[in-house]
């Protein structure tokens, strides 16, 4: 049940939201992610505060595991860069073979990227999204 209302859902977040994607999005949320607040995509966060999110597939993921970087922009390098701060590989149970959530915290600020792969493809991400942890 819980299930076929998540699918309901994922319409509604790409009419709220505006979002396109083509193989999947993230949603990042101050609180747990819910029903009720899944909509409520926040995109700054204070360092120390846990940084919930979401991934959503478009379609069923056919691999049994995904994996979700993230790493951090940085300004040290002459042309930009990055700094890859962890990867989790995450297997997906039965029932979540068409999203992933959890949550991270950051001690940092800065700008973050997520990235989530399939463990069939790690060169194509599923999706990508950003956001800011701010004093």
């Amino acid at each position: 049940m819980k299930f076929l209302k998540l699918i309901l859902i994922i319409p509604l977040i790409f009419v709220l939201t505006g979002c396109t994607m083509e193989k999947g999005i993230i949603l990042f949320n101050k609180e747990p992610i819910s029903r009720q607040n899944i909509v409520n995509d926040a995109k700054t966060f204070k360092i120390g505060q846990k940084v919930y999110y979401i991934f959503i597939s478009q379609k069923k993921i056919d691999s049994e595991f995904i994996r979700v970087q993230i790493f951090k922009m940085t300004d040290l390098a002459p042309w930009g860069g990055n700094d890859v701060l962890r990867t989790k590989d995450v297997r997906l149970m039965k029932n979540e073979g068409y999203y992933h959530t959890d949550y991270f915290i950051f001690h940092e600020k800065g700008r973050y990227v997520m990235q989530v792969f399939s463990h069939n493809d790690f060169t194509r991400p599923l999706a990508v999204n950003d956001f800011f942890v701010t004093e």
